[in-house]
């Protein structure tokens, strides 16, 4: 696992400004390095909901690159003009969604096509480091700590969905708090249960 500290000025209040790279996402970080050699300057990073996409845009934002989140939602004239700005400025175009092209509707054949020509970065499910990981960040960004018998449990038990992560994150840190007891075992058995 490797954990990178992207230079964001804010995230969430108090949270970290890092993103972790697992297999689940490290060859969409990984094409967002070779922006350089993308098929007509524009990618589309495609994931689940909460799985670092806007943190990755952020990122390749920084090194210089143009982003448009929810590409899904902006109009065909939009999308069209950015193509043919990523063309004439050599600058690449990254668009962000949550679905493939292919489910965005889009009317227009001639930004259909262009899009079919643009590089697919996809951030799979997350795997069990991703698991593992997201859970000691999401849990030490609300200042607590979970055990290492705990976070195998969890593991083995949680919801696959970075969604599901947060969620858990958030339910185990309120009983915590709550309770005034550590993420541990015994915790973390009454979150899944309930």
């Amino acid at each position: 696992m490797r954990q990178i500290a992207l230079p964001l000025d804010e995230l969430r209040g108090g949270a970290s400004s890092s993103l972790i790279i697992t297999p689940s996402n490290a060859t969409a970080f990984a094409g967002l390095g070779s922006a350089a050699n993308w098929p007509r300057h524009c990618a589309i990073l495609v994931g689940p909901a909460r799985s670092g996409k806007s943190l990755m845009a952020r990122y390749f934002s920084g090194q210089g690159g143009t982003v448009i989140d929810n590409a899904e939602a902006n109009s065909a004239e939009n999308l069209f003009n950015a193509w043919n700005r990523a063309q004439e400025s050599v600058v690449p175009l990254l668009l962000i969604s949550r679905w493939l092209p292919a489910d965005w509707n889009i009317a227009l054949p001639d930004l259909k096509s262009r899009l079919g020509s643009a590089m697919l970065l996809e951030i799979g499910a997350p795997d069990d480091e991703m698991v593992e990981q997201l859970l000691q960040k999401q849990l030490a960004d609300r200042g607590a700590a979970i055990t290492m018998d705990a976070l195998s449990y969890v593991k083995r038990r949680i919801e696959r969905s970075y969604a599901g992560i947060e969620s858990f994150a958030r339910a185990a840190n309120a009983m915590a708090l709550a309770e005034n007891a550590p993420v541990n075992l015994t915790l973390v058995k009454k979150v899944l249960d309930a």
